[in-house]
């Protein structure tokens, strides 16, 4: 127990390491372009086997064996196979992109091609979780999204976002330019939030507290979890019905 103990400590920091150099490098490193607009098929094949991320262990640790879940976004499945095996979830997926149903389909994912409006609209299911995972950041309308989603759970409402007040982005700032939060193309991120932003954003669409659990970012000795808003990169929110 204390080797394994001392092995996730000497992990955690390595990492952590990698990202405050990673941090510094983004002062001046320009990412390279690869899509020229926003296709979202051109995006599943550029991009390979999903892996493992660390808001599914926060998720997935927080959620009853057997329950009901809603993965809006689910893209090529990876997330729900977890949940599915780690935790017996029964989930269900939704993805605007053919490719990334098919790839979930392919892991034995229930999973369908639908926009959340396509999805609400013939669909009376209510399920336990509801999550979108990287989703809201991409929708010109959060607001409606989040609130939608909300009406379709029981339980909880699980977000997560990427934070804009990370170390590196402020950083670039310092630099002279503009965070960098995607991928293949610029126009990505339609919206940013840090965690006040976002404390008060929820506030004002009237949702119960939420918690906010930091998935990754600079986690020298633990500095993402101490100081969330300016080490973490990734935040896990959850939303309780009371």
């Amino acid at each position: 127990m204390r080797d394994s103990s001392l092995k996730q400590f000497l992990v955690q920091n390595y990492f952590g390491l990698q990202a405050l150099g990673s941090s510094l490098r983004a002062m001046w490193e320009q990412p390279r372009m690869t899509l020229l607009s926003d296709d979202y098929e051109r995006y599943w094949e550029l991009r390979g086997e999903g892996g493992m991320h660390p808001r599914f262990t926060i998720i997935g640790s927080q959620l009853e064996s057997g329950c009901s879940l809603l993965d809006v976004g689910c893209g090529d499945g990876t997330m729900l196979e977890y949940l599915a095996r780690e935790r017996n979830v029964v989930g269900h997926g939704i993805d605007i992109s053919e490719l990334g149903v098919l790839k979930a389909r392919a892991r034995g994912v229930e999973a369908e091609q639908a926009t959340f409006e396509e999805f609400s609209a013939r669909s009376h299911e209510r399920f336990q979780h509801v999550v979108l995972s990287e989703i809201i950041e991409h929708v010109p309308d959060p607001e409606k999204l989040v609130l939608s989603a909300w009406k379709l759970c029981t339980r909880s409402l699980w977000l997560t976002i990427p934070n804009i007040a990370y170390l590196p982005h402020r950083l670039r700032l310092l630099a002279g330019k503009f965070p960098v939060q995607w991928v293949y193309y610029p126009g990505e991120h339609l919206r940013f939030w840090s965690i006040p932003d976002f404390t008060r954003w929820l506030d004002a669409l009237e949702f119960p507290k939420a918690t906010f659990h930091p998935s990754n970012g600079i986690s020298i000795l633990g500095a993402h979890r101490v100081w969330p808003n300016l080490f973490a990169n990734q935040i896990v929110v959850r939303i309780d019905r009371t």
